[in-house]
């Protein structure tokens, strides 16, 4: 196993979807941070913004959903690379991600998306 050399946010709320892509992503060299809902994302990411290379964020959550989540994070780095993973129906361009995940989705579809994200070879 090669060394982590990428920090990703996995933002959740369901706890077995969040265990299975931090596990997944944890196999391949990934540092992981979490987050259950969007109030804590916001929390992980202003301690942790500056090593956060991704964040995997889902849109329907308790309290704070995704795009407000995304539009805090935003104002603290605009630069910031999120993709949504979601069941419903997005615009995610134009909330500023640079892809969506739909759910149910496949285990290599996460790995996948997060290495063409950091532009790393698939």
């Amino acid at each position: 196993m090669s060394e982590q050399t990428h920090t990703i946010m996995i933002v959740e709320d369901e706890l077995l979807v969040r265990e299975a892509i931090s596990t997944v992503l944890e196999e391949e060299s990934f540092k992981i941070l979490l987050a259950s809902n969007g109030d804590e994302a916001v929390e992980v990411f202003i301690e942790h913004y500056e090593e956060i290379d991704l964040v995997l964020l889902d849109m329907q959550m308790p309290g704070k959903n995704g795009d407000d989540a995304l539009e805090e994070m935003q104002f603290i780095d605009p630069d910031i690379k999120v993709i949504f993973v979601t069941g419903v129906l997005v615009e995610w361009e134009a909330l500023g991600a640079i892809g969506i995940i739909q759910k149910p989705f496949l285990v290599k579809e996460i790995v996948l998306t997060v290495r063409k994200a950091l532009d790393l070879p698939t």
